[in-house]
């Protein structure tokens, strides 16, 4: 049985004084790729729905593209990797093929709508590992940027720094490649081998061997593409999956429905506010409890102003008495925040919302570039404290406090999760407004402002 080389990358001035002299471009429905005769290697290659370019500048510079060939022979791969091959399109096949003494090797690239799959022939050199290339460097916004490899029913996401010159994975390896937060750029098929490289700083190259052949996808991290090439695992749902991929999952299906994201997020935005609408009513219940006993504390306080344990005795003995428990308010908001968390991964790791846009927002993944869209959130959140004021003027404060810090907050986030964010405090609003009307709680609260100034 044929075994795996011990791949090593030739790099160097010898490597970067041999850059390519020629390219030959080819353009198809979703992409542009371009190789180049010397080394049958891809030069360019751009995603011509988002317009991305797939080919970093750290790869041009360094002379080190995918689908180079390492046998392991530093010379061996020099003739692989730099001499000219025969190159000839035939439909969607593209055919690379190079003879040498005692030695040949055919690549074919056949473009599949949503990939190329590459295939490998080889005389006289064994199997060699085929470089995947590095990330493409974008913001990451507090998602992996690095290898990751699927080995079994287990992804492993590999920190760039905690490699230390290479590293081997073996096993049943379904896909390997590098991603960032939209792309992702590698090989889906049965791999046998991976062999991951760190250069300099964080960056990080992945070579992968394989007998059969390969699905080679650099592109977009959208969805539906992955779905048709097995690579939907390479999304990166965090520690939250359990809730995140649903959420991930509906939006998804909304937008294939609708298609339109702003519809997708208010459509999503509703459906939580929804589910969570049990825990809003206890919160918004609890809240009106809190002041109406607002008179009866200030009360408990002057009067035991000097005795504070007296004074939280006679404190949770009003509550017994009334029926009131102080975590009833707390604990709504607490369960919430793993949900505002995973609608927040939701909304940085969707690779189509770069295309998607709202009125004055050209792009839902970059931030609103006037700022409209978190002063409106900040907005809605100063309107949240008008509605469910706190009998605590100092409580009001901080809270007003916050609603301007989370304004400047995010208005560097992607425009996407402001408008969810925005959009949940207008729900928010309504919801608690309901509840007041429908438990009678606005007529109270109003009685009991009024005592308070008499």
């Amino acid at each position: 049985e044929e075994r795996p080389p011990t791949p090593q990358l030739m790099l160097g001035s010898s490597r970067e004084a041999k850059k390519p002299q020629g390219v030959m471009t080819f353009d198809f429905e979703k992409f542009r790729l371009s190789l180049s005769p010397e080394g049958a290697k891809v030069v360019s290659l751009v995603d011509k729905k988002y317009n991305k370019e797939l080919i970093t500048e750290e790869e041009k510079r360094l002379n080190l593209y995918p689908l180079e060939l390492f046998t392991g022979d530093p010379k061996v791969d020099e003739l692989l990797n730099f001499s000219t091959y025969h190159i000839e399109q035939k439909g969607n096949t593209i055919r690379a093929s190079l003879k040498g003494e005692g030695f040949s090797v055919v690549k074919t690239l056949e473009y599949k709508g949503d990939y190329f799959l590459l295939s490998l022939e080889v005389e006289g050199i064994g199997t060699p590992f085929v470089n995947a290339g590095t990330r493409i460097k974008e913001g990451e916004f507090y998602t992996h940027a690095g290898p990751v490899v699927r080995v079994g029913d287990r992804i492993e996401r590999l920190d760039p720094k905690d490699i230390k010159g290479r590293e081997l994975i073996k096993g049943d390896i379904s896909f390997a490649g590098e991603e960032s937060r939209y792309y992702f750029k590698g090989f889906a098929g049965r791999l046998s081998q991976v062999a991951i490289h760190r250069l300099e700083g964080d960056s990080t190259y992945v070579l992968v061997w394989s007998r059969e052949p390969l699905k080679f996808y650099a592109g977009a991290k959208e969805y539906a593409r992955l779905r048709e090439i097995g690579l939907t695992d390479s999304i990166d749902f965090g520690s939250l999956r359990l809730i995140v991929k649903p959420l991930f999952l509906f939006m998804y299906w909304i937008y294939e429905h609708l298609h339109s994201w702003v519809f997708s997020i208010v459509a999503l935005t509703l459906v939580v506010r929804l589910l969570m609408f049990p825990l809003t009513y206890k919160s918004t219940v609890a809240m009106a409890k809190m002041s109406e006993l607002a008179p009866k504390l200030q009360q408990l306080k002057e009067k035991y102003k000097d005795d504070p344990v007296k004074f939280q005795e006679e404190v949770m003995k009003l509550y017994q008495e009334v029926g009131f428990n102080p975590m009833s308010g707390c604990l709504p908001l607490l369960l919430q925040i793993p949900i505002f968390f995973a609608l927040y991964k939701v909304l940085t790791i969707t690779a189509d919302l770069q295309l998607a846009k709202f009125l004055w927002v050209p792009s839902l993944a970059e931030k609103d570039p006037y700022y409209v869209l978190p002063i409106l959130m900040g907005a809605t959140m100063i309107a949240q404290q008008f509605i469910s004021p706190s009998p605590e003027k100092s409580q009001n404060y901080i809270m007003f406090i916050t609603s301007v810090v989370f304004t400047f907050l995010f208005a560097s986030f992607p425009a996407g999760l402001v408008l969810y964010w925005t959009l949940n405090n207008i729900f928010n609003l309504g919801q608690t407004y309901l509840i007041k009307k429908l438990t009678g709680m606005d007529k109270k609260q109003g009685s009991v402002r009024k005592d308070k100034k008499r």
